[in-house]
């Protein structure tokens, strides 16, 4: 069975879960005045707050998080107003890198991106279908974003 890995569902549910703070002001959920209100400031939400509102385990998406900021899809901000905002616009964040970012390059077979790598060389024809299929796979992720996800 081909399917995406839970680490990449989990990793696009916090992306979503940030960028729908973009352009909105900027709500920091995890700042809060003299008062006990919520400022506005970046847009940055701690990992608790993500893992509370998708019902993510914190210490997995810690790990998640931390792939993708290596990754440059997030910028970590430390401190006690802390926590992660988006790289980039979520119009610039295609689905693409973020899929590439935690699992590697998308191989439907091992032999996609080697002739090498099939044993049965020139002569296998599949192997032809296999390339179609990855590239259609990478073209529809290359086409999508962050905003399309949010914007549906």
């Amino acid at each position: 069975m081909f399917s995406v890995s839970t680490k990449a569902q989990y990793g696009i549910r916090a992306l979503v879960h940030l960028a729908r703070y973009e352009g909105d002001g900027g709500l920091a959920l995890n700042s809060e005045d003299a008062d006990g209100e919520l400022s506005l400031a970046e847009p940055i939400v701690t990992a608790s707050v993500i893992a509370r509102a998708e019902n993510i385990s914190q210490k997995y998406l810690e790990g998640i998080l931390a792939q993708l900021t290596a990754t440059g899809l997030l910028v970590s901000e430390r401190g006690k107003r802390g926590g992660y905002r988006l790289s980039r616009s979520a119009s610039e964040i295609t689905m693409l890198e973020i899929v590439e970012a935690l699992e590697g390059e998308i191989r439907p077979v091992g032999c996609v991106d080697r002739q090498d790598a099939c044993s049965h060389g020139q002569a296998c024809l599949p192997r032809r279908f296999w390339i179609g299929l990855k590239d259609s796979i990478d073209n529809y992720l290359s086409s999508r974003t962050l905003r399309d996800i949010l914007d549906a």
